[in-house]
Formats: C-alpha cells, structure tokens, sequence
C-alpha cells in the first residue's frame, strides 16, 4: 500500500508536492482517500503518477509531460507502508528517459496498483486472452505515452471473471440493485461479445449504457482484491445515476475497511464523513496564480471535531449532500448559523437585486459554537475567501474565531437574530428511543416489523 507520494515536474507539479494516504485500519472507509478540485488542477496527474510504478519499464516523460518550472525534470517518490521507497526520475535534463529505483536493494521495481482510468470505453467485439488480475496490471495496467479513451484489452479481465462470475455478479447486483443476466457470445466471424438478457430480450453490450459499463469495470477492479491491496479510481461516478453513486459509495465504504482505495471524483456523494472519522483522507488539490500545483488536506483537528458533528441528532442535515457539494467550488465561501439564514439571505437578495459573489456552506453549520468547526477545515483545505456571518447576540463567539482565524471575514447582524421569533416552549414527547436516539427494549419488535413492512412493499413486483 503507498504511504505517500512526492511529485516533481510532472504536468502542473512545478514545485515539489507530497500527498499522504489513507491506510486500512479495520474501520469502514478508513483506507479511502478522495481527491478533490476543480479541473485541471492536478488530480488526474497524481494517479497518473500512481500508474508509472507498475510493470517493469521506468517511464518515458514527453516534453509535455515535464514542467520546465522544475528545470525539466521530474522525479516522483513513492512511499510504501513499511517506508520502503521507489523511486522514478529523469536520467537527462531535458530528455525523456527515467531510471526506477528502490530503496530496499533487493526489492522489486514493479507495483501492482489497479489504477482505473476515468476514460473507460469498452470495446463491443474482441478478441478471446485471459489475463490474472496481477498479469494484467503488469502488462496494461501501466501509464501510456498519451491519455487513452479506452480501457487496454479489457477483455482480458471479461474472461477471467467467468472462473468467480457468482462473486463478481453479487457485487455486481449490490450496486445496481437487481441482477444483470449476462454471458460471453461469439459471432459467426469468429469475435466475441457481451450479451445480455433482460427479462427474456437479450441484446448485445453495443446498446449497454456507458453507466453500467463503468459499474462493470469498477466492479472488476474490486471483487477479486484481496486485503492491503491498493486500488485507484478515476472519477467513479462518469455517466452513474445518482442513486447507483450512492450505493457505489457505500460499497467503496465497505471495501476500504481492509484495502487501500484513492478515488478522484467530482460528485458530492463521494464524500463520505463517516470515512474521514474512522481514518479517511480528504485532498483538495488548487492551482495558484503561476500555475503551480498544490494540495491540502484535513488536519487531525478537524477530523475529531467533525465526529462531534455526525453524533447531532438535532442538525444531520450540516453535513448532508448540499454541505459536500462545497468542496467542487474554487473558493469564496459563506458561512452562517443555520439554515433559516440560508433561505432569508435568499430572500433579501432578491428584494435589493443583489447578489452574493459567493456559495452559502450548505445549510448552515449547525449554530455559532460550530463555526470554528468548519473555519478550521476550510483552512485546511486552502480556501482563502471565506466570509462568516454571526447573530448580532454572539459577539463573544465571533470576536474568539476572528483572533483563531485573522485570515478570513467577519460580519455581525445588528439584531440578535436574522428574523423576528416568538418565545416558545415545546411540550414533552415520548418516542420509540430515548433523547440519545438509542431504540427502548419495549419498541424493538415495533420497529422491526415497520422496517420488514416497508421492505415488503418495496419487494412486491406488483
């Protein structure tokens, strides 16, 4: 598994950047580490730098491939969990040839990491090779001269998942949420193909979606992954629906409890908090003004601040799918309260015909003593426009996170609330759990009987 890696005057690394992974430690989602950015921004290049490490040929670097910023060179280091380190760098300046090193001088120079490219076209008609997952990693899984569209000879692994189809097909079924019936066909002029059958109509993989052709090629880089192994997707959310991202998400989650997994995506529902509690890494990579890439991620701090946050029964919506969509922005952030000065900020933009030249943090962080939570990892992340607005009533609050965070903008309501309140007092109320949320002994057969309802009903075909 890979620890970290240094990069050098690869693409838009100009200035020597070094990026830390996640490493399984038994918990769901604690070998995941998300990359995040807009694009252009150097995610791709890192798994890029992942790849040059399988196979046995050190790498040749093009000229567009090498950042003259780094006086046209390029050296990437890569870090195993034991500290063992390999090493990848130009022989010349300014040539294109590598040498590969490693730091254990009996060790082997080669990696098997499944580096799975966000370019994931399938050819519909083939030819018949079988391929070991380590065989094929070694032979086509390395980095190529130029960005291909199309994945290499992936029919290779077409055939060796007919030896485990039942394991592959279960996982398979898990992310699409109903089996697929599918086989290997041949034609008449010799090819082969994929077939399928849906409800007794077969048809070719020609009229397959490009969705379930991506789930069939994620599904391949996992099922048949063994523990500590390292696999790295490119964007697995590419032409996904949004309710097979989420069960996709949830099945990375589970994986990622013993395996190492480095996913780059665009999609919020790649965000996972629970992950980033239990051990997760978030990188948020920029490009600054001249061009440079650089890369940030969240601080120990934040992590067991955040935990705090996934137990606030009364606020789960602060870190829902609207909070994750935040991190796909280049920067200029605002933060407020709660999420009744989301809708009245709205509401008093549209009355002034004004604009905020910024994005509202999803639905507010969840009250004023929460602020500094989410302060903290937006400076982690290298975000430098961020504005914070407090109730005219938590000034002590504000003055405490101006002194923390002197880098970012403060402003204060002059009244003690965004909108005029009522004095209210709610009535008692028994519930199936306690104020904890943990059920009550008397309601486990109540709540297991609504939750057998509901699935049933789901279930019936009718």
């Amino acid at each position: 598994m890979i620890k970290s890696i240094s990069i050098k005057g690869f693409r838009g690394f100009g200035i020597e950047k070094k990026i830390n992974f996640s490493l399984p430690n038994g918990n769901s989602g604690s070998g995941l580490t998300t990359l995040v950015g807009a694009n252009n921004c150097g995610k791709t290049t890192i798994i890029e730098a992942i790849r040059c490490f399988n196979g046995f040929p050190s790498p040749s670097f093009s000229v567009g491939r090498r950042n003259l910023q780094a006086k046209d060179r390029i050296k990437i280091v890569l870090t195993e969990d034991d500290d063992n380190t390999l090493t990848i760098e130009t022989i010349d300046v300014g040539g294109s040839l590598t040498k590969k090193e490693c730091g254990n001088v009996n060790g082997q120079l080669a990696r098997n990491y499944y580096v799975l490219q966000s370019r994931r076209f399938v050819e519909y008609e083939f030819g018949k090779i079988e391929e070991s997952r380590d065989t094929y990693i070694t032979n086509r899984n390395v980095i190529e001269d130029k960005r291909s569209s199309s994945l290499s000879v992936f029919q290779a692994r077409l055939f060796e998942i007919q030896k485990n189809k039942a394991e592959f097909d279960a996982l398979l079924g898990k992310i699409l949420g109903k089996d697929i019936n599918w086989m290997i066909d041949q034609n008449d002029n010799g090819s082969y193909f994929v077939k399928f059958n849906f409800n007794g109509k077969t048809h070719t993989s020609e009229g397959l979606g490009d969705g379930i052709w991506s789930i069939f090629t994620i599904c391949d880089a996992l099922y048949d992954s063994t523990p500590k192994s390292t696999i790295v997707i490119d964007e697995p959310e590419l032409s996904l629906h949004p309710a097979y991202q989420k069960k996709l998400s949830d099945v990375i989650m589970e994986y990622s409890k013993d395996r190492q997994i480095i996913i780059c995506t665009h999609s919020p529902y790649f965000i996972k908090w629970e992950a980033i509690v239990n051990g997760a890494n978030l990188i948020r990579t920029v490009k600054d003004e001249d061009g440079n890439i650089n890369t940030f991620g969240i601080s120990e701090e934040s992590r067991k601040k955040i935990k705090g946050l996934l137990r606030d029964m009364n606020n789960p919506h602060v870190l829902g799918i609207n909070a994750n969509e935040i991190f796909f922005l280049e920067d200029k952030i605002i933060l407020v309260e709660g999420q009744e000065d989301i809708v009245i900020f709205k509401k008093i933009s549209e009355k002034l015909n004004e604009t905020f030249d910024g994005e509202f943090f999803g639905w507010g962080v969840g009250g004023a003593p929460k602020m500094n939570i989410f302060l903290q990892l937006f400076k982690d992340l290298g975000y430098k426009k961020v504005v914070a607005i407090f109730d005219g009533d938590k000034s002590d609050e504000m003055e405490l996170s101006k002194v923390q965070f002197p880098e970012y903008k403060f402003i204060k309501l002059p009244t003690d609330d965004i909108r005029d309140k009522e004095e209210r007092s709610i009535r008692g109320k028994s519930g199936i759990t306690n104020q904890n949320g943990n059920l009550k002994d008397e309601y486990e057969v109540t709540a297991r009987k609504l939750i057998t309802e509901s699935n049933q009903f789901f279930q019936n075909k009718n």
